[in-house]
């Protein structure tokens, strides 16, 4: 079969390894025209993407995507830990107030990659590009869809040219244009549905320069946690690399000055958890802050039953359905719908409408449960944020409602609930199995019934305006103005 995928980033690539391994020609298009850097080093280093505007954040490589390379992708996962990509299991990383914890089968999963999301795909495109079937046009931005009927058989290009294939993967992610090809087409539109996930990022990059790490290690791969009006979490990356992410309220003022270096080192080391990471002699910036906003939980999602339905074009990955990155779900979740449909055309390979009914309820069926939990986190997560801003008494759950902070704080106290908080996060299991389990509800209820956990040690909402302002040369209640 001959498969145009539009889009080259990780998804597409994916996609593209994926197919080739089963034996499909795939061509893939890239609008962007610049060459990408020929080595590593300068990838790791400073690879510009004005369309994967992500692309310069942290990224958590999570367990379920980081099986699927194992399994499905070795040569990809191989060369990963070639370049430098940490190992690591979250088992051989629980909570210290648990004490010795007895290793059960299921924590053979709960694996992940610490690697840079520059290096990340920098490896896969070169695996992916240097398989058998696997073509690349760069500089071609997709303008429409060639059609036949209900049956996309193609798409057209900026430059008027007409590509034509068995079928048109739509890789291009959160901003696709597939509302607009397929109107002018003709063709159903699917529902678009959105949510502000009410978040801003910041992230800088750095080189431990110490010999250990300066900090304690809470989450595995990094280490960070969330207060009362903000998030920062550390990722490692590849060799001696790591990058810190903080995350607050879009329109918190007093926060905007976090895209100044000065003041956003101020608020790591108000930070007492990662203070020792970015203390002088410990590590070093290699790059600016960048910040990223404007994020939503959002989907695109095909309705199996509906009367119509458009044959031979799918989308895949963040084309279809987004979540906060915050999450680290964006890769795993790909390489699950990447399988999802190379699975599908081979149990079923004519284009017709059986096959666009089956994986548009596929799709739904690995996306949907992510994005309603992902929804309903960030809703709370805001809330919070905004009443303590607010200054005011954050709304709680009614009671034996579990939902995330609840069960992160009882799984410190016991293991199982730490495993089901672990896979959940992980996208091993279904958010259901945490959050509507009645024995799950039973051990959270008991673990907590003493009282909650220490809090993590992290600044208060004042604390880290003050640092802030102090390093952006006013004072809090300028900033806050």
């Amino acid at each position: 079969m001959r498969i145009i995928a539009v889009g080259a980033s990780v998804t597409g690539l994916a996609a593209a390894a994926a197919l080739a391994d089963r034996g499909h020609e795939v061509v893939l298009l890239e609008r962007e025209a610049t060459e990408p850097p020929s080595t590593l080093d300068e990838a790791a280093n400073g690879w510009p993407r004005p369309t994967v505007p992500q692309a310069a954040h942290s990224h958590a490589f999570g367990s379920r995507g980081t099986n699927i390379l194992r399994e499905k992708l070795p040569d990809v996962y191989s060369a990963l830990v070639e370049a430098g990509a940490g190992e690591v299991n979250l088992a051989n990383s629980t909570p210290p107030t648990l004490g010795p914890v007895e290793r059960v089968p299921s924590d053979d999963l709960l694996n992940m990659l610490t690697v840079r999301r520059s290096t990340f795909e920098w490896v896969l495109r070169e695996r992916a590009l240097g398989r058998d079937g696997v073509s690349l046009r760069t500089g071609a931005t997709v303008r429409g869809l060639v059609t036949d009927g209900d049956r996309v058989t193609g798409v057209r290009l900026n430059d008027g040219t007409e590509l034509t294939a068995d079928l048109v993967l739509d890789a291009s992610g959160r901003k696709t244009s597939s509302a607009k090809w397929l109107e002018e087409a003709g063709l159903p539109v699917p529902q678009a549905q959105s949510e502000s996930c009410r978040i801003t990022y910041y992230t800088r990059y750095y080189r431990r320069l110490c010999p250990q790490p300066p900090g304690p290690l809470n989450r595995g791969f990094g280490a960070g946690g969330m207060w009362d009006s903000y998030t920062a979490v550390l990722f490692l990356g590849e060799g001696d690399t790591f990058s810190i992410s903080v995350g607050v309220l879009p329109d918190d003022k007093p926060m905007k000055n976090l895209r100044e270096e000065a003041a956003f080192t101020a608020a790591i080391r108000a930070t007492p958890m990662l203070a020792g990471w970015v203390a002088p002699g410990n590590s070093e910036p290699i790059s600016p802050v960048y910040a990223m906003g404007g994020l939503d939980n959002s989907s695109r999602f095909v309705d199996p039953g509906a009367d119509r339905l458009t044959q031979g074009f799918y989308a895949i990955g963040d084309s279809v359905c987004t979540t906060n990155p915050a999450n680290g779900r964006g890769v795993s979740l790909a390489l699950a719908h990447v399988y999802e449909l190379v699975d599908l055309l081979e149990a079923h390979p004519s284009v017709d409408r059986g096959q666009a009914a089956k994986f548009a309820g596929a799709t739904q069926g690995l996306l949907a449960p992510w994005l309603g939990e992902a929804i309903a986190n960030d809703r709370g997560r805001a809330g919070l944020w905004e009443a303590v801003a607010a200054g005011e008494r954050p709304q709680m759950p009614p009671p034996g409602v579990v939902h995330f902070g609840i069960a992160v704080a009882a799984s410190t106290k016991d293991v199982e609930v730490w495993r089901r908080v672990a896979q959940v996060m992980m996208s091993l299991v279904s958010p259901a199995e945490l959050y509507a389990n009645e024995e799950m509800a039973g051990r959270i209820g008991k673990a907590l019934a003493g009282g909650p956990p220490p809090q993590l040690p992290g600044a208060s909402r004042a604390e880290l305006v003050a640092a802030i302002a102090a390093a952006s040369g006013g004072t809090a209640a300028e900033q806050a103005a």
